[in-house]
C-alpha cells in the first residue's frame, strides 16, 4: 500500500437517529441536514496523530473520537511512516441523540481509506467506526454508524456485522426538537445505563411486534404503521423518558396535534416526530415548540429528510466495496 502524501480531503458524513422507537441498536435513519465534516490531511512522518475540534463543546486531541478512529486504522494496517492531522466541523448537535460521534467516526475512517489508499470495505469502515462508538459510549454499537456510512434506513445485525440497507422513496418528514438547558451530564453512557438487562415474556412479544411492524413499514412506505410502531416501544422508552423534561406531555401534544409517531431520537435527550405532509409536521413542529419555550425550555428544532447517500467526499466520488 502506497500512502498519498501530502494530501488533503473533506469528507461529510450524516446525522443519524438510531432506534427509531423499538429497535434498539439495530434500526437507524440518516437525515439530510445535518451533517459533520471532517477534513484530513497526511504527510510523511512517524505516525502521529492531531486532531483539532472547531466545536468548544468537543475536545480536540485524544478525547475526539476521531483520534481514536484514526489510530486505530493505523495500528490495524501498520502504518506509522505517516503523520495525521484531522480538523472536525460539527455540524450536528452534541450529545443530543443524533449519531454526532457516529457521523464524524465514519468521515475519518472513510476519509484515511481514502488517502491512504487502503480500500476499505463497507463492513471494515463499519467495524472501526463502531468501535470508535464503543470509546464515547462504553459498549461498541453499530445503529448511527451504519446509518451514517449507508445512507437511508439500516437494519443492522450485530452478530453478523451486517447490515442491511433500504433506501426509502417515500415522503417522510422528521421534526427534531433538541433541548439546549439539557443534563451537561447526559450521555449516551448514562443513558444506556437506566435500561433494563431482564425482561418479561410478554413485554418481549409485544416489542418483537414492534419491530416487525417498523422493519414493515420502512420497506413498503406506509407512514400510518410506520408511527404506530415508532411510537411503540415497551422496553427503553419507558426507562429514558424519566431523563427528558417533560417528555410524556410533549408526545401526547404531539400525537394530539397528528404527528403519525413520536419518540425519543437514540439516547436522546432530543425526541422525534414523523409526517408524510412538509406543512403539517412544520405546524406540529412549530407548536411543540412553542409549548417547550412557554414552560421556561430552550431549544433547537429542525425539520428533517431522509440522507439516502451517506458518506461523501466533497470534491469527488468513491465507490466502497461491499465485502
Amino acid at each position: 500500500m502506497n500512502p498519498i502524501i501530502d494530501k488533503s480531503i473533506l469528507v461529510e458524513a450524516p446525522a443519524s437517529i438510531a432506534n427509531m422507537g423499538p429497535g434498539y441498536d439495530i434500526v437507524a435513519i440518516a437525515v439530510r441536514e445535518l451533517r459533520d465534516r471532517v477534513k484530513i490531511s497526511v504527510k510523511k512522518g512517524y505516525g502521529k496523530i492531531r486532531v483539532q475540534s472547531l466545536s468548544k463543546e468537543v475536545p480536540s486531541g485524544r478525547g475526539n473520537i476521531a483520534y481514536v478512529v484514526a489510530e486505530k486504522i493505523l495500528e490495524e494496517y501498520g502504518i506509522n511512516n505517516v503523520d495525521v492531522e484531522i480538523i472536525v466541523d460539527k455540524g450536528i448537535p452534541v450529545s443530543a441523540g443524533l449519531g454526532g460521534s457516529g457521523a464524524t467516526a465514519v468521515a475519518t475512517a472513510y476519509g484515511l481509506s481514502v488517502l491512504l489508499n487502503l480500500n476499505m470495505s463497507r463492513r471494515e469502515l463499519l467495524k472501526i467506526a463502531g468501535l470508535g462508538e464503543g470509546y464515547i459510549a462504553g459498549t461498541p454499537h453499530y445503529d448511527n454508524v451504519a446509518a451514517s456510512l449507508y445512507g437511508g434506513a439500516v437494519l443492522v445485525d450485530p452478530v453478523e456485522l451486517k447490515v442491511y440497507s433500504i433506501k426509502p422513496s417515500y415522503n417522510l418528514w422528521i421534526g427534531v426538537i433538541v433541548p439546549v438547558n439539557r443534563d451537561k451530564e447526559y450521555k449516551t453512557r448514562k443513558a444506556r445505563s437506566v435500561i433494563p438487562r431482564k425482561l418479561d415474556l410478554e413485554i418481549h412479544v409485544k416489542q418483537s411486534a414492534s419491530i416487525a411492524k417498523l422493519i414493515h413499514s420502512l420497506h413498503t412506505g406506509d407512514i400510518e404503521v410506520l408511527g404506530k410502531a415508532i411510537s411503540s416501544d415497551y422496553i427503553i422508552e419507558p426507562h429514558r423518558a424519566n431523563l427528558i423534561r417533560k417528555y410524556w406531555e410533549i408526545k401526547k401534544l404531539a400525537l394530539k396535534l397528528g404527528a403519525r409517531g413520536f419518540n425519543i431520537a437514540g439516547a436522546g435527550p432530543s425526541v422525534f416526530f414523523i409526517h408524510d405532509s412538509y406543512q403539517t409536521a412544520l405546524r406540529i413542529l412549530k407548536n411543540l415548540s412553542f409549548f417547550l419555550e412557554s414552560h421556561g425550555e430552550r431549544i433547537l428544532s429542525f425539520l428533517l429528510n431522509i440522507d439516502n447517500q451517506g458518506v461523501r467526499v466533497l470534491d469527488n466520488r468513491v465507490n466502497l466495496r461491499e465485502n
